[in-house]
């Protein structure tokens, strides 16, 4: 009994990736190892990602992009990535208290995918610069 007790408790811990991992799998391949994305092509989230955290319309952004909105990822799992990378790569952003992502949140937002992504990006940084906070750039 204990040994049908343990192949299950180990096949539940093999299918529950961490969100590094999870990034590994589901992001690394567009937005790159240390999440710098492709110049032109794909946005960076290190150095922008906690910033996009402050606004509703930021946190919209994030939720609603492709990558995030079609992700095979259950919502728990996709919060945990996100809020992985932003503590990973703006942790002195997120000690401003911004919030970090919850389940529900991400449950609520991916399911009505953005139209016009560029045009929502764009929105989101002019609204970030009259804030006085611009994402950062890397250092």
């Amino acid at each position: 009994m204990y040994a049908v007790v343990a192949m299950i408790v180990a096949a539940k811990s093999a299918n529950a990736a961490s969100p590094r991992q999870d990034y590994v799998l589901y992001c690394m391949g567009c937005h790159g190892e240390h999440a710098q994305g492709i110049p032109g092509r794909i946005p960076p989230l290190a150095h922008f990602i906690a910033r996009f955290m402050r606004t509703p319309a930021g946190r919209q952004y994030v939720l609603r992009v492709p990558g995030v909105s079609g992700s095979a990822l259950p919502d728990a799992r996709i919060a945990s990535v996100l809020n992985w990378l932003a503590e990973k790569f703006d942790d002195e952003d997120l000690t401003a208290g911004v919030p970090l992502f919850s389940q529900a949140e991400v449950a609520a937002a991916r399911r009505f995918p953005l139209a016009d992504v560029a045009s929502a990006r764009r929105r989101v940084m002019a609204e970030l610069v009259s804030m006085g906070q611009p994402p950062r750039r890397p250092h």
